[in-house]
């Protein structure tokens, strides 16, 4: 089946536009963290759903050797890349707004209002944990934008958007648990210290230095076999 030309034109802009696109997707998910309470993110909710947006920018090449598999001839894409003239510019000028604008300015002006949210939050007397984590987020944009774009990124296979959202999340599993496993332990001891109530930090914090092995095990339970 042959893919009409306007869903190549559409599939080639979307190839020009897939690194702003991409790099949008996870500022807006880190706007979305602060708003869902930094911590406690809901499940499913505005966070999940941008992640997922930029992880599908970034994965098209995959996402269109899935649908040649399926069927319908469409023309391989290289992401942030294309042919035409007007694509080329295009590129050129998201290019641009992403390194001049969006990574160099907005981000760091995002972030910097979040922490003087987190100050007010504190004033009033609420927790500033929901402003902070949303601008350690937005500062650390590029480097997630550099591991999904390098070594999360299986390249051109049928299920490189899966591939990478289990990238994801091994890396929240081994990298990012642990470190939180490790403050919950320190937050005890300083509580303890005080004689303020410390168990409910020391159970979560041997929970997120466990999260490997809880997974494991929920996945043994559910009778689920993955390579992950």
């Amino acid at each position: 089946m042959q893919t009409p030309t306007i869903f190549q034109a559409i599939i080639g802009i979307c190839s020009a536009l897939s690194v702003v696109a991409a790099l949008a997707s996870f500022v807006l998910a880190g706007l979305r963290l602060r708003a869902e309470g930094g911590v406690n993110y809901d499940a499913g909710g505005g966070f999940f759903k941008w992640i997922l947006w930029g992880a599908i920018f970034l994965t098209l090449p995959g996402i269109t050797t899935w649908l040649t598999g399926e069927g319908l001839q469409v023309t391989p894409i290289t992401v942030g890349s294309i042919s035409t003239p007007y694509g080329n510019q295009i590129q050129q000028i998201a290019s641009d707004f992403v390194n001049n604008v969006l990574i160099a300015r907005l981000v760091p002006i995002l972030a910097a209002t979040l922490v003087f949210k987190a100050i007010l939050d504190t004033a009033e007397g609420h927790s500033p944990l929901p402003s902070t984590i949303g601008a350690l987020f937005l500062l650390g944009v590029e480097g997630l934008y550099s591991l999904a774009s390098g070594s999360w990124n299986e390249g051109a296979t049928a299920y490189a958007t899966t591939d990478m959202l289990q990238s994801m999340f091994l890396y929240l599993a081994t990298v990012i648990s642990p470190l939180v496993g490790a403050l919950c332990i320190s937050g005890a001891i300083f509580c303890y210290v005080r004689n303020k109530s410390w168990s409910h930090l020391v159970f979560t914090g041997l929970a997120f230095l466990g999260v490997p092995g809880i997974w494991a095990l929920v996945k043994s339970m559910a009778g689920v076999t993955l390579s992950w």
